[in-house]
């Protein structure tokens, strides 16, 4: 039998991965609260005036959103997804959110009969257009093997992390770790401008040497490219960042170098790039460097 997917998130990058579900043959019901995004897909998929009518006769619910407050949205009340579920129903959290949200939403869900599976991606855009995210999960593994078919249409790995929460809190470790790449190689080229080097070349060592990390190598790119088009946002990674700090500090870890990232994140909002890619944060550095 052929699952029925409610998708909640038509960003970029749930409008990827519904495509790939759609692609796959799933029966998928949208929900987007803008609705000029939903409506894009009603060609191909039942769209949702609500979260609670996507849900109502699916097997699974997979959401994709932007932070707690748009997730709290759309499970949560009376048109909340929750209230359309059915008895045993999985439901998968895969945005980035805090471990104190996804623990009450898993308790929501559970106390309203269904499977809760927190289940965050690595990857961006281009991964998810192509069906190659990686799932980090936490939950139960009898739910994870029911949504899998799923799954797999969007992904080219699925890693079961643990109990409920773990896969939260891997990709805030995987995100910080990004993040504090990001904003050193922006100090960096910055300073390799303001110094004169012959830039190319610079870069072009500096990223064939042991900072060129894929994800070094991935930003560059984009940078020399002049390509900012948002693959993930700067202000989506900053809110990443700010979420790990405030888990770090219950677990007694202090986030020096993701505080000092955050500092340039937010600055790069400010400035007004909050809606472009990541690599848009070397714009911000270059400007305030001169």
């Amino acid at each position: 039998m052929t699952l029925k997917i409610a998708f909640l998130g038509l960003g970029i990058m749930g409008a990827g991965m519904v495509r790939r579900l759609i692609g796959a043959g799933f029966e998928v019901s949208v929900y987007n609260r803008n609705p000029e995004r939903a409506a894009a897909f009603a060609d191909q998929a039942r769209v949702a005036a609500s979260p609670r009518e996507a849900a109502e006769g699916a097997d699974v619910i997979i959401a994709m959103l932007t932070d707690d407050a748009a997730s709290r949205g759309v499970w949560l009340g009376a048109d909340g997804a929750i209230a359309g579920m059915a008895a045993d129903m999985v439901c998968i959290e895969a945005s980035t959110l805090s471990p104190d949200w996804i623990a009450e939403w898993a308790q929501a869900v559970a106390v309203a009969g269904g499977v809760p599976l927190d289940a965050p991606v690595t990857g961006s855009k281009v991964a998810a257009e192509a069906g190659e995210l990686v799932f980090i999960i936490g939950g139960d593994a009898e739910g994870i093997a029911r949504a899998t078919p799923a799954l797999k249409a969007m992904s080219k790995d699925i890693v079961h992390l643990g109990p409920s929460g773990s896969g939260t809190k891997f990709k805030l470790i995987n995100n910080f770790v990004g993040g504090v790449q990001i904003a050193a190689l922006a100090e960096g080229l910055a300073m390799i401008e303001q110094s004169g080097l012959a830039f190319e070349k610079s870069v072009e060592t500096l990223i064939s040497g042991a900072p060129g990390s894929p994800m070094v190598k991935m930003i560059t790119a984009r940078v020399l490219a002049g390509d900012y088009r948002p693959n993930f946002q700067v202000s989506l990674q900053a809110k990443d960042m700010a979420y790990a700090v405030t888990e770090a500090e219950k677990l007694g870890v202090d986030l020096r170098t993701v505080k000092a990232a955050i500092a340039t994140f937010d600055a790069a909002v400010a400035d007004g790039y909050g809606t472009e890619d990541i690599a848009a944060v070397i714009k911000s550095v270059r400007a305030r460097s001169q």
